[in-house]
């Protein structure tokens, strides 16, 4: 544990208290492919959730995909060059008529290759799946969270039986890529459960399946806001184990993988830079982090006056970008060298020697060439890190709702 909790600190270490922006046209970023859109909107907000999500109500839809689409515009006139799309939230398949609307319009302007939308169990049908399959939607990502009706009603979600997952499961397993989020390591679960879980994930539809360790919610949940660490270590390597000698591989420390043509939710790890748009998105642009209003009204008034949304910003250090970098390709199980040459001009080995060293003392690391490979425990390291780096930036939501920015 000494161990893990300075790997933890050491990849900590970069101040995210961001700085104030004031707000103007987004800079140009040839190399930024990567567009996030962001759907605030759930039928209910769950105790559990590190995600910013406001309570659907029809009447903000319209006005909220008006701006949205006004948003895009900006980077389409400052000749932004997006080929991949993730619609994160929230629950976007509770619009999904005007995301339909909204994909046509960025196709007009965009050689879109892949698009990745998350849903949830509750609402998602036969119709909503073709409409989905018609747009280009190549991932639909489920959150199922759990597959027991007492572990659903202990984390606050409505309550469905096996059966019913597993029929919506199938609805939906024409899409491409169909994932399924679990959470582990929840309060009282047990490897009994875990492998519940497991096994009936294995079982359904899906060909892709993401285990979640939980964390500390920023809803002020009692249940959720210090979560233990006790039972994490057994719990990821049962997971490891599970999905040994399988027909799944794993795509990072937390994704497993039917179908090697797969796509997974982290855009972060595939592209250097990225664009996030709608309430409460982030961008990492040119080595700067922007951060956008939480305020629906305050981001729709913003837009509307033709500025950027920005209520935060940061400029990061090389330092803090080689980090940052480094967490992603951590994450993603395999590290390429020739990538930190390219973005950075830099000898990885050189630049993080000391780092490097002590993963590959605690046996967290191999060399193959020009790669840097995970083991088991580096696995284990990469989840990890990976969640802090989650719970940083959920600190940051936190901050921005609870100060009405």
């Amino acid at each position: 544990m000494i161990i893990e909790s300075i790997l933890k600190y050491v990849f900590n270490s970069y101040d995210w208290h961001l700085n104030n922006n004031s707000s103007g046209k987004p800079e140009q970023c040839e190399d930024c492919k990567a567009l996030y859109i962001h759907v605030p909107f759930c039928t209910s907000l769950c105790p559990f959730c590190i995600f910013h999500s406001i309570l659907y109500r029809k009447n903000l839809v319209k006005d909220y995909f008006i701006s949205l689409k006004k948003e895009i515009t900006d980077y389409i006139e400052n000749n932004y060059n997006f080929d991949s799309i993730y619609i994160g939230g929230g629950t976007p398949t509770l619009t999904v008529y005007e995301i339909s609307d909204l994909i046509d319009y960025i196709k007009q302007y965009f050689n879109i290759k892949d698009i990745s939308i998350e849903g949830s169990i509750y609402d998602i049908n036969e119709e909503k799946i073709k409409l989905l399959k018609s747009i280009g939607v190549t991932r639909l990502s489920l959150g199922i969270e759990s597959f027991q009706s007492t572990t659903q009603k202990e984390i606050g979600r409505p309550q469905l039986d096996y059966e019913e997952i597993m029929n919506k499961i199938e609805i939906a397993s024409s899409i491409n890529t169909l994932n399924v989020d679990i959470l582990f390591n929840l309060p009282y679960q047990t490897i009994k459960d875990l492998s519940y879980e497991i096994n009936k994930a294995k079982e359904s539809k899906a060909n892709q399946i993401t285990f979640y360790p939980i964390m500390p919610s920023i809803r002020n949940s009692d249940l959720f806001k210090e979560p233990s660490e006790n039972n994490e270590k057994p719990f990821y390597y049962y997971i490891l184990k599970s999905f040994q000698n399988s027909d799944f591989i794993q795509s990072n420390a937390w994704t497993f993988t039917r179908n090697q043509n797969s796509i997974t939710d982290e855009y972060i790890v595939d592209y250097p830079f990225f664009v996030g748009v709608g309430t409460g998105a982030m961008s990492y642009i040119n080595g700067k982090y922007y951060v956008n209003s939480f305020n629906i009204n305050k981001y729709e008034k913003m837009v509307c006056e033709g500025n950027m949304p920005v209520v935060l910003s940061k400029k990061l250090s090389l330092r803090e970008q080689v980090y940052l970098e480094f967490i992603y390709k951590f994450y993603s199980l395999i590290i390429d060298k020739k990538i930190f040459e390219k973005l950075f001009n830099i000898d990885i080995e050189n630049y993080m020697k000391n780092e490097l060293s002590l993963l590959a003392f605690i046996n967290a690391i191999k060399y193959e060439n020009d790669r840097i490979v995970l083991t088991d425990y580096g696995k284990y390291i990469a989840n990890l890190i990976m969640k802090n780096f989650y719970i940083n930036i959920s600190k940051i939501r936190k901050y921005c709702i609870e100060n009405n920015l």
